[in-house]
C-alpha cells in the first residue's frame, strides 16, 4: 500500500518528536515507519494497535499516551492514523542522566565533598561521597536551595545544608532534574588544621620541664626566666625539633599573665587563605561559609596572655605588614569589619630557619623582622649539647616506661654510645621518636635497651662514624711518631732541643717515645736516612 505521506515527512516528524514516525491504516496496521527499523524493534506494534484503535473509538483527531516513560501521539488524516513516539529523546535522556549518575564519585572527589542530583521539586534522589560511596541518608531530602535552582533554572554559589561552613554549588542540568556538589570534606580538612594550628589551651609546659644542665640549655632556660619578668616580645631560634614551643609555655608561665590565656598559632600549617582569618578574625559575611555572627581571631583570643605565633616566618609575605600594624598599634581589625579592637597581647615568635636570609631573599619584612627581635633566645640544637643525651634518655626511658607498658629501666653503654656519635638533625624530638621504637621492638622481658633495638639509621651512622674515628686514630698516631722521630734526627737525638722544636715539654717526649717504643737504635736509623736525604 502506498505511503501517502512521504519518508521525507516521516523523517521530519520522527526527529521532531525525538523518536519515531508510523503511518498505519485505522485498524492499526502499520504501512511504513521512519527509521526503517522502527517498526521491528522500538515501540511494540501491539502498543501502536491499541493506540490507533483507542483514538479511532473516541473519535478524538489527536491523542496522546503514555507508556513506561514513552509519550505516543496518535493523529487521525482520513483513512489513515500518523502514531510519533519520543522514545529516542527519552532514552538519550536516560542515559545523559546515567553518565551524570557515573560522574558523581569524580566529581565529589575532586570537590572534595558529597555530590548529588535533585529532581524538579529540589529533593535529593541521588548522593555520593568522595570514596564513591552512595549515601542514603542524604537522599530523599528537600532543601528550598535546590528548589529555587531549579525554578529559575540558573546555577547558584552558596552555603551547604551538610555541613555549615562548607561551600555548594547548585546546576540545573535539565528542566528535571540538577547537580550539586560541596567542599564539605575538604573543609573538614581545613578545619582540622585549623585545629592543629591554632590552640586555645593552656601553657601546661614549666621551665623546670625543659630537660638539660649543659651550658647552652642553661643558658637558653636563664635568658627565659629573665624576660619572663617583662612584657618583651621574644623571639625564639633554633631547628626543628629543639622545644621552642616548651620555652614559649614556659615563659608564659613565669609571667604575670600565667593565668590568662595562651594561644598557640603554627603559620606553616595553616593554608595561606586562612592565616588572616585565623589571626585577626572575621565579620559576619566576610566571606561564603563564614559563621553568621563571626569568628574571633588569634589576637582576641589571647587578649590578656600570650599569643605565640610559632614558624612565623611561614607567614605570607602579604599578611606581614598586617601582622607589624598590630603589634605597632596593639589594635586588631576583623576581616570584612572596619572597626579596629584594642587587644593587650604578649608576643612570643619562634622560627627554624635565618630571618636575616630570608630578608634578603625577600621573602620577610625587615621592619617586621626587628618588631619581633626584641629578645632573641637560641635554642641549642642536641649536637651542641650531648652532655644532656643522658639526662634527655633517662627521661624519656621513664616515660615510654608508663606509657607502653615494659619495664625498661637502662640503656646500655654500646647503645648509649650509638645514640653519643649520631648527629641528631631532628635534636630532641628525634630523640624521643627513636627511643620511643625502641620500646616498641625491645622484648617485653627485656629489662634494657641494646644497639640492636635502635632504629637502623642510628646504628649504620654509629658504625660508619666508629670506622671513620679509627682511621683518624691511626692516621694522628702514623704522624705523631713520624714528627718526633724526625726531631729528634734532625737534632742528633738532643731530646731537649727536639721537645724545644716540636713545642713540647721533654715528660710529653718522653711519653711519646715510650708509647711508640722508640729507642736510639730507630733514631740512629731515621737520622741516618735524614742525612741520606739532605
Amino acid at each position: 500500500m502506498r505511503n501517502p505521506v512521504g519518508q521525507a515527512a516521516l523523517a521530519s516528524l520522527a526527529d521532531f518528536c525525538g523518536g519515531a514516525a508510523y503511518l498505519c491504516d485505522r485498524q492499526g496496521q502499520i504501512i511504513d515507519a521512519f527509521p526503517a527499523t522502527a517498526a521491528s524493534q522500538a515501540v511494540p506494534a501491539h502498543l501502536i494497535s491499541r493506540c490507533v484503535a483507542d483514538t479511532v473509538a473516541s473519535q478524538e483527531t489527536v491523542k496522546t499516551i503514555t507508556d513506561s516513560g514513552i509519550s505516543l501521539v496518535t493523529i487521525v488524516l482520513g483513512a489513515w492514523v500518523l502514531v510519533l513516539d519520543n522514545r529516542q529523546r527519552v532514552e538519550d535522556k536516560l542515559k545523559y542522566q546515567q553518565i551524570v549518575e557515573d560522574s558523581l564519585p569524580f566529581i565529589a572527589q575532586v570537590a572534595g565533598g558529597t555530590a548529588v542530583l535533585f529532581d524538579h521539586h529540589g529533593i535529593r534522589f541521588r548522593a555520593v561521597e568522595p570514596d564513591g560511596k552512595q549515601n542514603p541518608g542524604a537522599e530523599g531530602v528537600f532543601t528550598h536551595l535546590s528548589q529555587r535552582v531549579m525554578q529559575e533554572l540558573r546555577p547558584s554559589l552558596g552555603p551547604s545544608t551538610l555541613r555549615p561552613g562548607a561551600t555548594a554549588v547548585r546546576i540545573p542540568l535539565t528542566p528535571d532534574y540538577g547537580l550539586a556538589f560541596n567542599n564539605t570534606y575538604a573543609a573538614n580538612q581545613r578545619q582540622r588544621l585549623l585545629d592543629n594550628a591554632r590552640q586555645y589551651r593552656y601553657a601546661h609546659y614549666h621551665i623546670e620541664d625543659i630537660v638539660g644542665e649543659s651550658p647552652l640549655i642553661s643558658k637558653a632556660k636563664k635568658m627565659a626566666s629573665e624576660v619572663a619578668k617583662s612584657p618583651s616580645t621574644v623571639l625564639l631560634t633554633g631547628e626543628t625539633g629543639t622545644g621552642k614551643e616548651l620555652f614559649a609555655q614556659a615563659i608564659h608561665n613565669l609571667s604575670s599573665r600565667y593565668n590568662q590565656p595562651f594561644v598557640a598559632i603554627n603559620c606553616g600549617a595553616l593554608p595561606a587563605d586562612l592565616v588572616e582569618s585565623t589571626l585577626f578574625g572575621y565579620a559576619e559575611g566576610a566571606f561564603t561559609g563564614a559563621r553568621k555572627s563571626g569568628q574571633a581571631g588569634a589576637f582576641e583570643q589571647a587578649n590578656g596572655g600570650t599569643l605565640f605565633l610559632d614558624e612565623v616566618s611561614e607567614m605570607p609575605f602579604d599578611l606581614q605588614v598586617k601582622l607589624l600594624r598590630v603589634l605597632q598599634e596593639r589594635e586588631v581589625t576583623r576581616v570584612g569589619h572596619s572597626k579596629p579592637l584594642k587587644v593587650d597581647v604578649r608576643i612570643i615568635a619562634s622560627t627554624n630557619k635565618l630571618l636575616h636570609e630570608l630578608i634578603k631573599a625577600g621573602r620577610f619584612r625587615a621592619d617586621l623582622f626587628f618588631r619581633l627581635n626584641v629578645f632573641e633566645i637560641i635554642i641549642p640544637p642536641l649536637r651542641e649539647r650531648r652532655d644532656d643525651l643522658i639526662a634527655l634518655t633517662d627521661f624519656f626511658l621513664k616515660k615510654f616506661s608508663n606509657m607502653i607498658g615494659k619495664s625498661v629501666q637502662e640503656i646500655t653503654p654500646a647503645a648509649m654510645q650509638a645514640l653519643s656519635l649520631y648527629s641528631w638533625p631532628g635534636n630532641v624530638r628525634e630523640l624521643q621518636n627513636c627511643l620511643e621504637y625502641a620500646f616498641n621492638i625491645v622484648d617485653v622481658n627485656s629489662r634494657s635497651i641494646t644497639p640492636e633495638c635502635l632504629p637502623a639509621r642510628i646504628r649504620s651512622y654509629s658504625s660508619a662514624t666508629e670506622q671513620e674515628l679509627s682511621l683518624y686514630a691511626e692516621q694522628m698516631n702514623r704522624t705523631e711518631r713520624e714528627l718526633v722521630v724526625r726531631a729528634l734526627a734532625l737534632c742528633n737525638d738532643n731530646k731537649a732541643e727536639a721537645a724545644r722544636r716540636l713545642g713540647i715539654n721533654r715528660t710529653t717526649l718522653w711519653r711519646i717515645l715510650k708509647k711508640y717504643k722508640l729507642d736510639s737504635n730507630a733514631v740512629a736509623e731515621s737520622n741516618g736516612v735524614a742525612k741520606t736525604n739532605t
